[in-house]
């Protein structure tokens, strides 16, 4: 039987590298009471405000259920206004201003994070490692 190099494993290093970068944007997250995943779902509303639950699930690379927990737990916060499209089965979502305000409160921080690993990487690599995550979420 062939030796297998388990530490090049795909899986075992993507799940690695996503639990500390996800620790990394965390930290700065909590500052202001929320988590990278509720960033990341404020993020996405505002730059498409008014997208449906499946186009937001889509842009997330979430599964519906997935999102509409997520979003609910932002909605409870009063960051994000929901309301059903015509046909009644389905949400369209916007940001609050309260939403907005601490978005903007977020995004110093983020950009602060994305600094952080782009130094640790240096440009080229952070650029191309951004381009190799893009490629492996098309799989």
């Amino acid at each position: 039987m062939e030796e297998d190099d388990f530490s090049l494993c795909v899986l075992d290093n993507a799940r690695k590298a996503a639990r500390a970068v996800s620790r990394h944007y965390d930290k700065l997250a909590r500052r202001i009471g929320m988590t990278p995943g509720q960033f990341s779902v404020l993020v996405t509303i505002h730059k498409y405000a008014d997208a449906t639950t499946a186009e937001l699930a889509e842009r997330l690379s979430m599964d519906r259920t997935t999102l509409v927990r997520n979003v609910a737990l932002v909605e409870r916060k009063g960051l994000v206004a929901s309301r059903l499209v015509q046909d009644g089965r389905s949400k369209q979502y916007r940001l609050s201003p309260k939403g907005e305000e601490l978005l903007n409160k977020a995004l110093p921080l983020w950009r602060r994070a994305q600094a952080e690993v782009k130094n640790h990487l240096g440009s080229d690599e952070f650029l191309r490692a951004i381009d190799t995550l893009k490629r492996l979420s098309e799989l």
